[in-house]
């Protein structure tokens, strides 16, 4: 068997400082594996496959993975539960290396001639019930027979195992025992994690069996404990009042900040998100409407995996209906910031590997800082990082082999009413001093109460009057492009809101002059497939969709529908609030107040207002 394939490390990870800083401590209680040296070549790790006259085709495996559970009946209170991990050597028809770490105060004898291997059901059930932790594979060689609290491994396994590892050695994390009544259920969520270049020396091994701690010295198990971390958010987001009992989790001060490192003990299960989607409403206007929103939560909200605000920029969707398919992008924007293309130091097999992303992107005054020239960097007016592209890259100086280049991170249109035609409504308001409405000026704040800093619009022209336009407002983030994740953004759909544009005819001010459409109604005039009837209803027949519009209306007023004989044939009562986009706008299905259709004829309608004033027309009916 090549060496590569029997070289596997096994391990315990109680507790590692937290990817939040702080000074916090994350308890992983957490079993992890790994391969006992990296499979090094030639001295060196390689991240693609190669081929050697030893191994034949192999490729450095310097990853790391790791089991753990989120949470379980009990967690923290051992009168109630155990955590238990438990590894042994796998020779089961070995007897001289059927080996387990044991306690010298919890033995038990298996009946099978070795210590390893836990043999029937309850054997297996006290293994698992035992609450041991066992010591890393590696530490083997370091149990003498003096140690007081671990018997002493064969000295044949104990070598192998501090030295080359073993091949594939069984692991167990178990929790329990649980008090389970018939029929009933305990529900234990646990997470599988990866963690990338958890060797960091190809000539560790070196440090093996007489120096342990030095060889763990050089393995880096921090992208393990982040990757770990995040799954614990998903389960439980940090800061996330998920019950709505004004408890979202413990939380510390830290440099200036609210940094929260628990979540409320309510499940979330949920991942990275997008910034939240902005507040917007929608003022129709002569054959358009204007998209009016205020970003301040989209542009401050703290991300929880990044514990930063990585909003990128908003987007805007019209459609004539509130489906994905039908609603199209018109305005963008995006702050302008860049990925920094980092090289690797050594040309790849492939393009893509010679440069890589680090970083998240970089904002312009935060890249002139860092490479800028001169007595003030940051003030270097020449500084433009297009100026550095793979082929002409930014060299470090005295460090020739940093090199990088830049790339605009999406499209950075950032310039308000410039390069993207979203607009600030008040351009001149500056930062507000404090993101709380009660700790800033009167002044500083819209009559709604929003902050006016936030405060952006957008016109959409060339409308219809006659037909409902779908809006939307998103938010997106700036993804992890060191991993290759996009943006994520929030749904196009969720929220969406529809108004009628006003026609050249109708009073912006006040109440104009009402009119009614399709005039004639034509049972034969297609009126589904112009969009006037049955959207989004396409379960339904042409005879349940029928409608007849009235616009410009006032928001608070009573439709009487008339015979031409005067009988009344429907009443409709318009009550919306004015600030409703529709508000101005409703429809008759056709029915009549003795819930028939209509026949074809001349009607009148009468629209009678709050203070009594009222307008009449005709109406023909074609059935």
């Amino acid at each position: 068997m090549p060496d590569y394939a029997r070289g596997s490390i096994t391990g315990f990870k109680k507790a590692a400082p937290s990817p939040l800083g702080c000074g916090l401590t994350d308890n992983l209680d957490m079993m992890w594996s790994a391969d006992n040296d990296g499979d090094p070549v030639d001295g060196e790790f390689v991240d693609e496959v190669v081929w050697t006259c030893e191994l034949g085709w192999i490729k450095s495996a310097t990853s790391v993975h790791g089991i753990y559970f989120l949470d379980y009946p009990g967690a923290g209170d051992p009168w109630r539960t155990r955590l238990s991990f438990n590894w042994w050597s796998g020779f089961f028809y070995f007897r001289e290396y059927d080996f387990g770490p044991r306690r010298r105060d919890n033995y038990r004898d298996f009946g099978t001639g070795g210590s390893g291997w836990p043999w029937k059901d309850p054997n297996r059930y006290y293994v698992m019930s035992n609450g041991e932790i066992d010591y890393d594979v590696l530490y083997s060689a370091s149990i003498g027979f003096d140690d007081p609290v671990w018997l002493p491994p064969p000295a044949e396994i104990a070598q192998m195992a501090s030295v080359r590892g073993l091949p594939a050695p069984p692991n167990l994390l178990s929790v329990g025992p649980f008090d389970i009544a018939p029929g009933a259920s305990v529900r234990v969520p646990f997470a599988f994690v990866g963690g990338e270049n958890f060797h960091t020396d190809p000539a560790n091994i070196q440090n093996l069996p007489h120096s342990p701690d030095r060889f763990y010295d050089n393995l880096d198990f921090s992208d393990l404990i982040q990757h770990a971390a995040w799954a614990r958010w998903v389960y439980d987001n940090p800061g996330v009042d998920t019950d709505g009992d004004e408890y979202a989790g413990d939380f510390v001060e830290c440099n200036g900040d609210t940094v929260y490192y628990t979540g409320d003990g309510i499940p979330d299960w949920r991942g990275a998100l997008p910034p939240p989607a902005p507040q917007f409403r929608l003022e129709p206007m002569v054959n358009g409407l204007r998209v009016r929103f205020n970003g301040m939560r989209s542009e401050t909200s703290k991300d929880v995996f990044s514990d930063r605000a990585d909003f990128e920029g908003y987007r805007i969707y019209c459609g004539l209906d509130q489906r994905a398919a039908s609603l199209r992008l018109l305005a963008s924007y995006d702050r302008e910031d860049y990925d920094k293309h980092v090289w690797n130091g050594r040309p790849g097999l492939l393009d893509s590997l010679i440069f890589y992303i680090v970083d998240p992107p970089f904002s312009p005054d935060s890249l002139r800082c860092l490479y800028g020239s001169g007595a003030d960097p940051c003030g270097d007016a020449t500084f433009d990082p297009l100026d550095y592209t793979p082929s002409n890259p930014y060299i470090m100086s005295g460090f020739s082999d940093s090199a990088f280049y830049f790339l605009p991170h999406d499209y950075n249109v950032s310039e308000w009413g410039v390069t993207t035609p979203i607009r600030k409504v008040y351009p001149d308001e500056p930062y507000p001093v404090s993101l709380h409405p009660d700790s800033v000026p009167v002044d500083a704040l819209t009559d709604d109460g929003y902050f006016k800093y936030f405060e952006y619009e957008f016109t959409i022209e060339s409308l219809l009057p006659t037909v409902p336009y779908w809006v939307n407002v998103t938010a997106f983030d700036a993804g992890v492009p060191s991993l290759r994740l996009k943006g994520l953004e929030t749904s196009v759909t969720l929220g969406a809101k529809s108004a009628y544009p006003l026609g050249p005819s109708d009073s912006v001010g006040g109440v104009g002059k009402v009119c009614v459409y399709p005039n004639p109604y034509r049972i034969d005039g297609d009126y589904r497939d112009l969009g006037l009837e049955g959207r989004l209803e396409e379960d339904r027949p042409d005879y349940r969709v029928r409608a007849v519009h009235f616009r410009n209306l006032p928001a608070k007023c009573t439709i009487y529908i008339y015979s031409l004989d005067g009988d009344l044939v429907r009443r409709l009562e318009h009550d919306m609030d004015p600030s409703d986009p529709n508000s101005s706008h409703d429809t008759w299905n056709l029915i009549t107040r003795n819930t028939q259709m209509v026949v074809s004829g001349l009607y009148y309608w009468v629209v009678e207002a709050e203070d009594g004033s009222t307008q009449m027309g005709k109406l023909v009916i074609i059935m």
